[in-house]
């Protein structure tokens, strides 16, 4: 039997045009080299779309885009992260335009809450991610915590605490209800004080929806002396009390 005659390898292909292959990546990678290290690569605009409460100045200057390096070299997704470490950026894009311009867009956060804690207080939005230090002049609902918490913008507040008033926060949003602070009793019952000074007793958030289901009805039937009305008790949704100054 005659041997079986085996085709030549790929390498043995190739192998008599390794010298101009090797020629073409050679002068590939060198212009390669060149565009991106030409002058002409290096950012001349900046476009910054999406802010309305953080200056154009700010986040230029968190950006750290070198005027003297190719746009092309510069690390975007290190751009990106310098930006969003502004407090109240929740996410930037970073987008190279050629030949020699960047364009930055921002989605910013929005204020949902004043966290007060001891002497401190600040805003943050809905992931509780601290905004800026509260100045008084805030319309928010106030999310009363212990002391001791760091507030310094750019943190997120991780305690239990501030989830539950959050959730309650939004569970009051559903039922149309404006609440003016939200904290805990010194038995870790909520208790909510509606703008006008009307406190409700929510004790435990278990059952809350049902709860706070009573809370509208119960305001239309004492419309006429509300200003009389301390407290509504639902600590015990089945039997509520309103509590009279």
């Amino acid at each position: 039997m005659r041997p079986r005659r085996r085709g030549k390898t790929f390498a043995a292909r190739v192998k008599p045009f390794w010298m101009p292959i090797a020629v073409v990546a050679a002068l590939a990678a060198t212009g390669i080299g060149f565009g991106v290290t030409w002058p002409g690569f290096r950012p001349q605009a900046i476009y910054v779309s999406g802010n309305h409460v953080v200056t154009r100045a700010e986040i230029v200057a968190r950006a750290g885009i070198s005027p003297r390096e190719s746009i092309w070299l510069q690390n975007a997704r290190a751009i990106r992260l310098r930006i969003e470490a502004i407090p109240y950026v929740a996410s930037a894009a970073v987008h190279r335009r050629v030949p020699a311009s960047v364009s930055i867009v921002v989605t910013e956060r929005a204020p949902y809450a004043v966290l007060r804690s001891g002497e401190d207080s600040a805003v943050a939005d809905h992931s509780l991610r601290v905004l800026a230090v509260a100045d008084g002049s805030e319309t928010l609902p106030v999310f009363v915590l212990p002391p001791g918490i760091v507030l310094v913008p750019g943190v997120f507040v991780t305690l239990p605490a501030a989830a539950a008033l959050r959730k309650a926060q939004d569970a009051l949003a559903d039922k149309g209800i404006l609440p003016a602070s939200l904290g805990f009793d010194r038995f870790g019952g909520l208790v909510v004080e509606l703008r006008g000074g009307v406190r409700v007793l929510l004790g435990s958030q278990s059952d809350l929806e049902s709860k706070l289901a009573l809370v509208k009805p119960i305001l239309a039937q004492v419309v006429g002396e509300q200003r009389r009305v301390a407290a509504i008790d639902l600590r015990a949704p089945g039997t509520p009390v309103v509590v009279y100054r």
